[in-house]
């Protein structure tokens, strides 16, 4: 993540690049920083812990600040429409989704009690919700809620669409108060991962609901919001989660950079400060009063390079790219420290994610596939912009890296309001950045000619042959046989250079605890307030 700090850019962005921001939800604007079928079948989020919680007594009450870096005059508290990290923060803590993704990684049951495909069929599936749930305004939900929900989201063509897929809108039946059938327009077998990849972005609120008073399920009620300054929720005394929140306020605070919001932190202002950078962390560490986390998070950071496109229309040269990455070092110089070590493939903590692949720098080799390729001396442009938490560095160090091939890689430095203006998705050089999602889920963001952030501009039938292949077996063994082989294909043909899984940097008061480390990479637990308290 990003150090979300020129808060302007937000407003020049264009119609795609909101969406882009929507789609990642919560990775802030500009800042200079899964399971299967098989496992789809109900799970009590009460036996399956969002966070893996610090350690200390919790007590009730008191008034919960957290601190943030990106928000704007744009900030939303719209459930399908969020943009920035702050904006994640509001949503997660007045509405809930479905499904979830929680901070193991895994999916998690929430508002569902329980989807699972029926009569075997991944054709159409089956939801059933939870007992006992009402809105803030005290209606309760039901099986409408969750069609109305849907079908906003499929027809205006909102971002959470994509998690969706094939969902047959016109279809949507109410089977009863609790129970929804969903046609599929083809078969569907991620339908459970895909809804929590996409979950912040597939909120349930009922019909006539109305973006000027918010009406969730979430732990926490809307009181007040300041775009670009802050936010007032309080405590749910209805929430569904017994004796869930512990705090009677929350307070989600702007901040225009991340020194001044660490100062926040040590001054006490606030007890939680989310996407700090390594020098920060580094610094906290030894102060007093203060818990820095460091979440080893599968997030991904790529070099995308247009497969459609010289000289990268050239496998060869795709894969001499890849082998100039001393990967270890690249962590430690562009990422102080913060990152594990990647092999170009994403989704680290999918349960069909192939461990055996591996890369390391191979100067040699790659010195050979660009004489064989007549690109001995090749010579590119890098374009980047400061996105996220060390995307700049992590350019400047691949073009360090790239000159023992041979390589010459100048940087266009860009605005992130030009980055993602126009020439988005156009760049043949150029940079990104994903939160942790499971396989198929990514591959629905940006493998496959349909997606929507497409960068490689990949179009290969066979990998979308196995990618409907995929969708079309409940048979676990069968559907990790071919993941694996689409894996290979991410690992020998594909377009993306993915050195790290890039770590989520956070700092706690002790004056609090309830929070612990998070896959995802989404800031503060997963924004996990609903846990959070005061000692």
């Amino acid at each position: 993540m990003e150090r979300q700090g020129s808060l302007s850019l937000s407003l020049s962005l264009s119609a795609d690049a909101l969406d882009r921001r929507r789609f990642l939800r919560g990775l802030a604007v500009a800042t200079a920083t899964a399971g299967s079928v098989a496992g789809a079948a109900g799970c009590d989020s009460s036996t399956s812990p969002r966070s893996v919680h610090s350690p200390g007594p919790h007590r009730r009450g008191g008034d919960l600040k957290a601190g943030l870096t990106g928000g704007s005059s744009s900030d939303t508290v719209d459930p399908h429409r969020g943009v920035t990290f702050v904006d994640a923060a509001r949503l997660q803590s007045l509405y809930s989704a479905l499904v979830q993704l929680n901070a193991k990684a895994e999916i998690e049951f929430v508002l569902a009690e329980s989807i699972v495909p029926r009569h075997g069929s991944p054709s159409e599936w089956v939801i059933r919700l939870r007992p006992g749930v009402t809105f803030h305004d005290g209606q309760d939900m039901v099986a409408e809620d969750v069609i109305f929900s849907f079908r906003q989201v499929i027809t205006n063509h909102y971002s959470g669409s994509t998690g969706l897929g094939p969902v047959d809108p016109a279809g949507l039946r109410a089977l009863d108060r609790r129970t929804v059938l969903v046609p599929m327009a083809r078969p569907y077998a991620s339908f459970v991962e895909q809804l929590a990849a996409f979950w912040f972005y597939l909120y349930i609120i009922p019909p006539g609901f109305s973006v000027a008073r918010p009406n969730g399920t979430g732990p926490f009620v809307y009181r007040s919001f300041t775009p670009g300054e802050r936010s007032l929720f309080t405590r749910n005394p209805h929430y569904f989660k017994t004796g869930l929140p512990y705090v009677d306020t929350l307070t989600v605070i702007d901040f225009s950079d991340t020194t001044s919001l660490q100062n926040a932190l040590t001054s006490g202002v606030v007890q939680a400060a989310g996407t700090l950078d390594g020098p920060q962390i580094a610094a906290l560490a030894g102060a007093s009063g203060v818990r820095p986390v460091v979440s080893q998070a599968g997030s991904i950071q790529p070099f995308t390079m247009r497969v459609d496109q010289a000289p990268f229309s050239d496998v060869r040269v795709r894969q001499a790219l890849r082998l100039v990455v001393d990967r270890p070092q690249f962590i430690d110089a562009a990422l102080d420290g913060h990152g594990t070590v990647a092999s170009d493939v994403f989704s680290p903590y999918d349960p069909d994610f192939d461990h055996a692949l591996h890369r390391q720098a191979d100067i040699p080799r790659a010195r050979f596939l660009l004489r064989q390729a007549g690109h001995e001396h090749l010579s590119l442009t890098l374009v980047t912009s400061a996105l996220t938490t060390g995307t700049v560095a992590m350019a400047t160090v691949l073009a360090q890296q790239a000159t023992q091939a041979g390589i010459s890689i100048g940087l266009k430095t860009v605005d992130p309001g030009v980055f993602f203006g126009p020439d988005y998705l156009k760049w043949t050089f150029a940079q990104d950045y994903y939160n942790y999602n499971p396989y198929l889920a990514q591959v629905a963001y940006s493998m496959l000619p349909g997606s929507p952030f497409n960068e490689t501009h990949t179009d290969n039938t066979q990998y979308d042959r196995w990618y409907a292949q995929a969708n079309a077996t409940i048979d676990p063994a069968l559907r990790r046989e071919i993941v694996y082989r689409m894996q290979h294909y991410d690992f020998t043909q594909g377009g993306y250079i993915i050195p790290a899984f890039v770590d989520t940097l956070d700092a706690y008061s002790t004056r609090i605890t309830g929070y612990g480390p998070a896959r995802v990479g989404q800031p503060l637990s997963n924004f996990d307030f609903e846990h959070f308290a005061f000692t």
